[in-house]
This record gives structure tokens, sequence and C-alpha cells, in this order.
């Protein structure tokens, strides 16, 4: 089905030139003349798969944004004491340790109050904090293989993006997306809300060469080929491909103080979870992605 799925979108690589393989974060420019958008299917994608170069754009206070796609309610929606929620507050505290330990002195606080943005008339719940935003679109989780939740009525993002369901709602029902065109629509308007005129602008997302990258979750590579589309208006534009669940089985290659910058990051997005009273992701598991990123680097004509 993937590869049906590559073939069919090909098209989207005719203007992207792919770059050497590579496994140490290139994020490091020393000026602020950039805006970096970290693309994450799930609440806790970014920490374990796009670090340290999440790490690094921050260090070079480049303008970060971090746009979580779906809920990663595993089906929940906004139930189960909130877990939703928990998986938001484990987002929010990365961003606000990578971003303190970056550039010392007092922090600001937690990220505080939800601002309810505007976007293509769709209510996007955004927490700005110095010069990050983290938005959070709440699409419904599509389950590991794109087959949805009952509670959804078994929509999800693969789904939609090849036409199979209409009208996806967020799991909060906040906004209603009535096709993929309406919401690549929204993600474009978002990315122009902040990208300035020959501002240099990259797109971290999943890899989905399936070669590079098997056995990636439904969600993950959806998310990427819808962003792999609104790169296209922006010419000149980044593109970070990056290895995900399989990076677990390759050599550890984030080492030393970066290493520990990374295993920090994870270790408070987990306590999101455990906030909310729910049981850590800081376990054998999860911990086999800390020290580990791999990924690929294309430009857009």
């Amino acid at each position: 089905m993937l590869i049906q799925a590559a073939m069919k979108y090909l098209l989207l690589f005719s203007c992207v030139f792919l770059l050497p393989f590579s496994n140490q974060a290139q994020v490091q420019e020393s000026d602020s003349l950039s805006l970096n958008v970290f693309l994450s299917a799930h609440p806790d994608d970014w920490q374990l798969f796009m670090n340290p170069n999440a790490y690094e754009a921050i260090k070079a206070k480049s303008q970060v944004l971090f746009v979580h796609t779906t809920a990663g309610d595993a089906g929940t929606g906004m139930g189960y004491d909130d877990y939703t929620l928990a998986r938001e507050a484990g987002s929010l505290n990365a961003i606000r340790y990578l971003v303190n330990i970056a550039h010392g002195g007092r922090g600001k606080g937690p990220h505080g109050v939800a601002q309810s943005v505007e976007i293509k008339g769709k209510k996007i719940r955004a927490y700005p904090y110095k010069h990050t935003t983290a938005y959070f679109l709440r699409l419904p989780d599509g389950n590991g293989d794109g087959s949805g939740y009952d509670i959804h009525q078994f929509k999800s993002l693969e789904k939609f993006y090849k036409g199979e369901v209409k009208a996806l709602h967020t799991v909060d029902s906040s906004a209603q997306y009535k096709n993929k065109k309406d919401l690549l629509k929204t993600l474009k308007a978002l990315v122009k809300k902040h990208h300035k005129i020959g501002q240099l602008l990259r797109f971290h997302i999943a890899d989905t060469n399936a070669k590079r990258n098997p056995g990636d979750h439904s969600d993950h590579r959806f998310t990427s080929w819808l962003i792999q589309e609104v790169a296209k208006d922006f010419s000149g534009a980044e593109l970070y491909f990056y290895k995900e669940y399989s990076s677990n089985k390759d050599p550890m290659n984030i080492l030393g103080q970066a290493f520990l910058i990374s295993a920090g990051t994870w270790g408070v997005t987990a306590q999101g979870l455990t906030d909310f009273g729910h049981y850590s992701t800081w376990d054998s598991g999860h911990n086999a992605w800390v020290g580990r990123q791999y990924f690929t680097k294309t430009m857009v004509e």
C-alpha cells in the first residue's frame, strides 16, 4: 500500500533534490533569520526522533514551531482522565525545558492559558513561549495501521488523505475539515502566518521512504505527505526526513552533552503523563530511541 501511495505522489518530489544521509545535528546557524517547523503526528514524536535538531534550532534563536497534527489519544478522545491533555503537557514541558537550558537565565514559568488561534476559519490551540509556538490540531489518532478507532468512526488521517472518509472532526469538536484540500489550506496558512519573505524555512517530518524508514506509524507518514504538499508553495525550503520507529535498532549516534539533552527532553515529556495520573513512558521500549537521530535532507526549488 505504501509503495502504491509513493508512486501515486511521486510528483511531489519533482522539484526536490535528495542530499546524502546524515546522522548529526545540522540546525546550527547562530542567527534568528530562519523558521524551523517540526511536524509531530503525536505529542511525543519530535522529542524521540527529531532531537537534538530541535534543541539546536532553539539554541540558534531560530523561530520554532511545533505543530502536532493528531491528539495521539489512542482512541480515548478527550476522555480517559485527560489523556490527550497529558500528552500535550508532555510536549509543552519539553519545549520549555529546551528553551530554558539553551539560553540560561530565568524561565517564564508554565506556558499558561492556551490561545485559540483562528486560521482559515479553524480554531487551533496555540501556546507561545519565547521564540517558539506549539500548535495542537487535535485530529483523531488513526491507530498504527491507519484503521482508526471506534470512538472516531474509524476515521484516520490516512483515510482522510486518500479521500476514503470525509469531514474529519477534531477530538474536541473545535474544528471540522471538509477534505484534504481544506486541511492543506489551513496548514499552509499556519506556516505563512509565521514565515517572512526571504526567511530560510525548514520542515522537519517523518521519512516516507519505506526502505529508509520501515514500519512507521500511519499518522507519521500521512502527516509527512501533507507537509510535502505544503512545502511546494515555499521555494527554497529545506525538508528534513527523519527515520523513526526503526531507528531504535540503529547504533546510538547522539553522545556527550547532546545525549544528556535528549534524555532530559524525554524525561520531562514523560512527566506530562505522570502529572495527570497516567503511567510514565520512561521505560525500556521508549528509551531505546533516546540518543538516536537519523535523517536525510532535501531542498525545494
